[in-house]
């Protein structure tokens, strides 16, 4: 057209780097889709399975006290578990900042999870011992489940990743420093809680 000028400046039409608008056409990693979608799957059958112990406090409270568990920790600890998959298959679906950050908790949550449920399996293994079951067999399910959330953690540390949720200019050691922190505040917390309740 004749009003086009070659020479003129970029105006505010044109988005500046990092933009919204340029990184909404940023493509998920198959891999960040399949996460949201179990995520979200995820989410909603622990918002059931939380319904049915609710459902049944009366006749689990005996079975949790036998065993030295608080009720209240478990259903708290499911109910932070349901929020925070659904919240997390949320955001990495729309590739929010907020997303990378509560999918990156989760696997942090679930590494140190599974390591306390290690712990008190042989903290346990007497008890075990006393009705027929080894603890080896539950050992191992924990320590796979460590594996499979620690390689999850690193996938989502991974570049592409990173630019996908708009994060590739973050520190990262600084990043895992704030997870780790927020886990060991929870873990002070919940034993806290236990030993009160007790």
């Amino acid at each position: 057209m004749m009003n086009d000028n070659p020479y003129r400046s970029p105006t505010a039409e044109t988005p500046p780097p990092n933009s919204d608008r340029q990184r909404i056409t940023v493509n998920r990693p198959i891999g960040v889709t399949i996460l949201a979608v179990l995520h979200l799957l995820g989410g909603a059958l622990l918002f059931v399975s939380q319904f049915l112990l609710l459902a049944n406090l009366d006749t689990l409270d005996e079975s949790f006290q036998a065993i030295g568990i608080s009720p209240v920790l478990v259903l708290g600890g499911l109910m932070l578990l349901a929020c925070l998959a659904t919240a997390s298959g949320v955001g990495m679906w729309i590739g929010a900042k907020w997303g990378w950050w509560l999918a990156s908790f989760y696997y942090v949550y679930s590494v140190f999870r599974n390591a306390s449920a290690m712990m008190t399996i042989v903290a346990m293994t007497n008890s075990l011992a006393a009705i027929g079951l080894g603890p080896e067999e539950y050992l191992l399910k924990h320590a796979g489940r460590m594996l499979i959330h620690f390689l999850l953690l690193l996938y989502f540390f991974k570049s592409n990743v990173l630019y996908y949720f708009g994060l590739e200019q973050f520190n990262k050691a600084k990043a895992i420093g704030i997870l780790v922190g927020i886990c060991l505040g929870i873990a002070a917390t919940t034993w806290t809680i236990g030993l009160i309740s007790r």
